[in-house]
């Protein structure tokens, strides 16, 4: 009997992790920011910490760890930046990057990547983003009004979304 009950808390366990395994399959290669928001226009603003120009994610699902690669703007030169993060059991991202950050991937298409981080910065104080990244330059207009409504759901203001397409310059080394 505690064998079968052994096994029925794998299947479970294992079941649980399947939605977030699938959806990270399709994640891992070349992407490119063009949507970001977030309550604190500070994190996101020129020079900002969370003015991400992402380029690549590599997934590795066996050891439940991703790394981000991506640029950062630092008076005007681009810094290139990688963070590792950790895939937990409660299907949050966790990485360490200006604080503690929490992501969770909402919605996936062969051409857009749509997430929300909440950030704690090492004051405490609590930044709410979301992005919106894709596969090339361009994203559907579907893709755009998701990230939209999600930004508005997490009470970020509309106008404190910003279009990043036009301002990246930043080597591309795909």
């Amino acid at each position: 009997m505690k064998i079968l009950l052994l096994c029925l808390a794998l299947v479970l366990a294992c079941d649980a992790q399947l939605p977030l395994a699938n959806i990270l399959t399709q994640v891992s290669g070349p992407w490119k920011t063009l949507y970001i928001s977030s309550n604190n226009l500070d994190k996101i603003a020129e020079n900002g910490p969370f003015r991400i120009y992402i380029r690549r994610i590599n997934v590795d699902i066996p050891r439940l760890k991703m790394l981000f690669s991506f640029y950062v703007k630092v008076d005007g030169e681009c810094v290139e930046k990688s963070v590792e993060a950790s895939i937990g059991q409660d299907n949050l991202i966790n990485a360490h990057y200006d604080g503690g950050n929490y992501h969770q991937i909402l919605d996936v298409t062969p051409n857009a990547l749509i997430g929300y981080i909440v950030n704690v910065d090492d004051k405490g104080r609590i930044t709410k983003l979301a992005s919106l990244i894709g596969r090339g330059a361009h994203v559907n207009e579907e893709d755009i009004a998701k990230f939209k409504k999600l930004s508005r759901e997490r009470d970020i203001p509309e106008e404190n979304i910003i279009y990043l397409g036009d301002s990246d310059n930043c080597p591309n080394h795909e």
